[in-house]
Order: structure tokens, then C-alpha cells, then sequence
């Protein structure tokens, strides 16, 4: 008889008090265990990415397998893909591809859909209201809507792409060793030689992607294809308002971006370029013999070995990277000017209100928070700075012999064991993070004070998800079995 998942809310375990008076409330509910003879598949624990509000995992139990979605059983199954369960953002929807006998089928809100010899690649359009899947009978391959088969080829090249606005879905469909573009179940272009990179912009409006004949690289944009061909077309890339569109090409060996069909200056290779959130800038890494210069707005910027992610501040008018410098230094460049060096630096990372800067950086044994270009105090080891999303406050993890604590705006926390991540409510007004003590318990510190519940361990991946005046996470238990108790502890203030 297979274990029923047990679902129960636990209530209130503690009212207490932070240090300004504020009541606080600590809540469990249990998500589910395993039962008896059964067995937790731990690559399927999933959650969905926008609240976390919504909890899924595969149990094993003899030849059968179960997935439990907020406590909800489905049907048994031979086997799970790899990958699967998987929810839309905001966890209303889920869906998983399960095996029995020799047929694969897609579970979609727990209701079975029909089964192929072959299903892949569910995956839900942005609003999360469409499903897509690819799937495969025989050596017909298909691509299916919620059930429905929306088109046959001998292949289908890459995944199915969504427009933002969820209301376009365009493939690449093969067929006679032809590759067809489906826009909306029609074909736009029929028999080129290959194609790639589904590009949709911003606002849906348009459909950009790469198409060879004979033996050259074109550009589509909107059913017309460009004049020019290239040995290679990569990195097609609209800009955040849909206005700008740019893509790297390569002739005779060297790659350069091409932007309304004025060719930029080419380089041994380019790297991926990024825009402005204005849309009004660009920049991208270039490398000429063993020096990478990035190109900002056309500008070359000073030469490095080494560099690292490329970011504009919120308001576009400031732009970093780090990178290394001089054979061995770590820098961070501003604005295309490198400042002061070190033995390595971290990701910069801009404030909210684009006025504050901030990065880790190592000298010697030691790592400091530089933060607007003032060093703060030393530490063994700290990690990614985060800001709050007013701005006004900088929190980080920090190690010095042995213990781990939380910084915030210069101001060291308790030490523990480990500390995990920084999360700051939405106004920027309340922090929290999870702790481990000497006990190797784990529980929530909010504002500094640690909360009174006890976990073995909180879901790795999992944010402290903020919703108005409470935040919620998913912890878990061992048994002395190691058997797995994922519950959903929530803060209530």
C-alpha cells in the first residue's frame, strides 16, 4: 500500500520580539516525507522561481515512482525525465515528463496528456499559460501544444521559442534535409540549407534569425532576408526597446558587429554584447592577438587578459567590469577607466539607484568590500555584495577565523558556523538570512535576531521570498534513517 503524503499545518510555533518591539510569528507546515520502503529522488525537488510558493518532488517506492506537487500525488510511473518537475513562474501551473512501459508521457497540471516513444523540452510560454514539448514517434518528430500536434518534420532543430508577449511561437522544422521557419504553424521560410537563433524582440514585434544558402550566412529580420552573406552569423540581439538590432558576423576569419548594415570594425573574435537599459548604449569584449579591449558606445576601452561580465548601472550613464591587468591584477574599470589594482577583484555590482558601486577585493589572504572606492575591513573571505532595493543598505557574508556573519553597511552580525545569503524585503526595510550555530542546526535571522525554530537544513537554491509582511522559505529534517522532511517555514511581522 503506497504512503499517503501527509499535509498538515503545524500552526504557530513561537511569538516573539525583535529588538524594536516588533512582534514576530513563526509558522511550519509540512510539505511531505518519505514513507516506508520509499525512496526521494533528489534531482527532482524543484520550486517555482517567482515566490517560491509552490513545492514539487518524486518519490520511489519498489518499480514505481510518484510526484507529489504541494502534497498532491499523481499517477505511478516507471521512471522521471532528468530535469523535470518544472512550474511556471508563479507556480500555477507545473508539469513533468514521466515514463511507463515504452511510452513517455507529459504530466501537465497532473492530467496525463498522450504518450510518444519520445517527449523533450517541455517548457511554459512567459505568462505561463501556453506548453509547449517536443515530441517523437517512430522517426517523425513533432512539436505539441497542450496535447494538440502542432506540426510534423523528420527534426526539429533547437527548442520551440516563445515571444515575450506569449502570443507568437516560432520553430525550426526539418524535412528532406531542409530547414523550414514556423511562425504560428505556418512557414514562413521554406528549404534553406540550416537556420538558428530564434531572436524575438522585446515587444514581440519583430522575428530575427540566422538562415544559410549556398554555403553562406543571411540575416531574416521580419521575412526579409539581408543582401550580404557571411561565413558566420552568431549573437543576434535586440535591444530592451525594440528599436536596435545587432548581430556579430564573420568574414575572412575575423567576427564583427553589424548594426543597419554598417559593418563595425572586426577583431580576432567578439564576445556577447550587451545593451544599455535605455537602450541608447552598447558594449562588448574584443580580442585583438591576446588582448581584450572592451568597445563602449565604439570606443576601445584600456587592454586586460581577462575579463568577466559586462554591466551598465540602472540608469545607463555608468558601466563596469572587472578584469585582469598588468599580467596578474585584478581591476575594476568605471567608465572605461581602471582603478586601483589588486590580487583579485569580484563581479562589481551597482546600487539600485545607480549612485553606489561596489565589489570584493583580495590582497594577499586577505578580501575587502570596496565599496565607491573606499576599502572596508579585511576579512579571510567574504561573498557577492547585495544591495537593498532602496538602495540605502549593503549586506555580505564575511569569514574571519573560522566564523561566518553577516555585514550590513559596515556592521558585523553574530558569528556562526555559515551564514547563507542576503534577502531584503521589497522596501528595502527588513533582512533576513539563514544561519547554522555550533548545534549544526540551521534557522532564519531576521534583522539580526535569530528566530527560534530549528531546521537540519534549508533548500539549497531557494530564496527567503518576501510577500508584504511576511517571507517564507523551504527547510528540512533528517531522520537517524536519513529519511527527508521538507516543510514550508514562513515569518509572519
Amino acid at each position: 500500500m503506497q504512503t499517503i503524503l501527509l499535509v498538515q499545518f503545524f500552526g504557530i510555533f513561537l511569538f516573539s520580539t525583535l529588538a524594536h518591539g516588533m512582534p514576530v510569528t513563526e509558522s511550519v507546515e509540512i510539505l511531505g516525507t518519505p514513507g516506508k520502503d520509499e525512496t526521494l529522488l533528489t534531482r527532482s525537488v524543484t520550486f517555482n522561481s517567482g515566490d517560491a510558493s509552490h513545492f514539487a518532488y518524486a518519490l520511489k517506492k519498489g518499480p514505481h515512482l510518484v510526484v507529489k506537487i504541494d502534497g498532491k500525488p499523481g499517477a505511478p510511473y516507471d521512471n522521471l525525465a532528468t530535469g523535470t518537475p518544472l512550474f511556471n513562474r508563479d507556480g500555477s501551473r507545473s508539469v513533468y515528463i514521466a515514463y511507463r512501459g515504452d511510452k513517455a508521457f507529459v504530466v501537465a497540471d497532473g492530467k496525463e496528456l498522450s504518450g510518444f516513444d519520445q517527449v523533450a523540452d517541455p517548457r511554459f510560454s512567459p505568462d505561463g499559460k501556453r506548453l509547449v514539448y517536443l515530441a517523437q514517434t517512430g522517426r517523425e518528430q513533432m512539436v505539441v501544444e497542450e496535447g494538440k500536434i502542432l506540426a510534423r518534420f523528420d527534426g526539429i532543430l533547437g527548442q520551440p521559442r516563445f515571444s515575450p508577449d506569449s502570443k507568437q511561437l516560432a520553430f525550426l522544422g526539418v524535412k528532406d534535409n531542409k530547414v523550414s521557419v514556423v511562425l504560428n504553424g505556418r512557414p514562413i521560410i521554406r528549404n534553406c540549407e540550416n537556420a538558428r537563433e530564434l531572436t524575438f524582440s522585446p515587444d514581440s514585434n519583430h522575428l530575427a534569425f540566422a538562415l544559410m544558402r549556398k554555403g553562406r550566412w543571411f540575416l531574416a529580420r521580419d521575412k526579409k532576408i539581408s543582401e550580404k552573406g557571411y561565413q558566420n552569423i552568431q549573437s543576434l540581439q535586440f535591444s530592451p526597446d525594440s528599436n536596435r538590432f545587432l548581430y556579430a558576423a564573420q568574414e575572412n576569419n575575423q567576427l564583427f558587429y553589424v548594426e543597419n548594415q554598417t559593418e563595425m570594425p572586426p577583431y580576432d573574435t567578439v564576445g556577447n554584447l550587451v545593451f544599455s537599459p535605455d537602450s541608447k548604449r552598447t558594449a562588448y569584449p574584443a580580442l585583438a592577438g591576446k588582448i581584450w579591449r572592451v568597445v563602449l558606445d565604439q570606443r576601445e576601452g584600456p587592454g586586460v587578459t581577462e575579463l568577466a561580465t559586462l554591466t551598465f548601472s540602472p540608469d545607463s550613464q555608468r558601466f563596469a567590469y572587472a578584469g585582469v591587468i598588468n599580467g596578474d591584477k585584478g581591476v575594476v574599470v568605471l567608465d572605461q577607466t581602471p582603478g586601483q589594482t589588486y590580487d583579485a577583484v569580484g563581479q562589481p555590482v551597482f546600487s539600485p539607484d545607480s549612485r553606489r558601486l561596489a565589489f570584493r577585493a583580495r590582497t594577499g589572504r586577505q578580501w575587502c568590500m570596496v565599496l565607491d572606492g573606499r576599502e572596508g575591513t579585511p576579512y579571510d573571505m567574504i561573498r557577492l555584495p547585495v544591495f537593498s532595493p532602496d538602495a540605502s543598505s549593503l549586506a555580505y557574508a564575511g569569514e574571519r577565523a573560522g566564523k561566518r556573519f553577516l555585514v550590513v553597511n559596515g556592521k558585523e552580525g553574530a558569528p556562526y558556523e555559515t551564514v547563507g545569503l542576503p534577502w531584503f524585503s521589497q522596501d528595502g526595510s527588513h533582512l533576513v538570512h539563514t544561519a547554522m550555530d555550533q548545534d549544526r542546526k540551521w534557522r532564519v535571522i531576521l534583522d539580526g535576531t535569530p528566530m527560534s525554530k530549528t531546521f537540519d537544513g534549508f533548500l539549497k537554491g531557494a530564496p527567503i521570498a518576501f510577500s508584504g509582511l511576511s517571507c517564507r522559505g523551504f527547510a528540512l529534517d533528517l531522520d537517524d534513517d536519513k529519511k527527508v522532511t521538507f516543510y514550508r517555514y514562513e515569518l509572519g511581522f
